[in-house]
């Protein structure tokens, strides 16, 4: 499970946003029943380009969000396969509290004030298709 954070224009300066994530991996019970996480990732940092819109800093921090997730999995996945331990490759949750965003991800419709955002951001959209993550 993942969470966004975007503090849009933070940098008085360059007027650049912060965006991060921070990840948690859950262990279940049989049932399947969430019994503790742990704190697993966290990062925070400037972003390259500078966000007209709280938007599309979210979305952004949300694109960063998606590629450390397939970053983790590969690590778990590696050393489940070391330690010889069975792991089941699940759907990545990631929170955002931007409905824009959310909005834009799950429809990948760019509209006449989305429609800058570079294409970089934008597989975020393809990964939600693709059902490797979820928001």
């Amino acid at each position: 499970m993942g969470y966004t954070y975007s503090d849009w224009a933070a940098n008085l300066k360059t007027r650049k946003s912060v965006g991060g994530c921070i990840f948690r991996l859950g262990y279940t019970n049989w049932n399947q029943e969430l019994v503790t996480s742990r704190l697993v990732h966290w990062q925070a940092k400037s972003q390259s380009v500078v966000s007209l819109f709280t938007l599309e800093a979210e979305y952004i921090a949300s694109s960063h969000a998606t590629r450390e997730s397939h970053w983790i999995q590969r690590i778990l996945e590696e050393v489940a396969t070391t330690m010889s331990i069975n792991i089941s490759k699940g759907l990545v949750l990631i929170g955002c509290d931007n409905q824009g965003a959310i909005m834009l991800i799950i429809s990948g419709v760019v509209k006449q004030t989305s429609k800058h955002i570079d294409a970089k951001y934008h597989h975020v959209h393809n990964e939600q298709t693709k059902q490797s993550v979820n928001f």
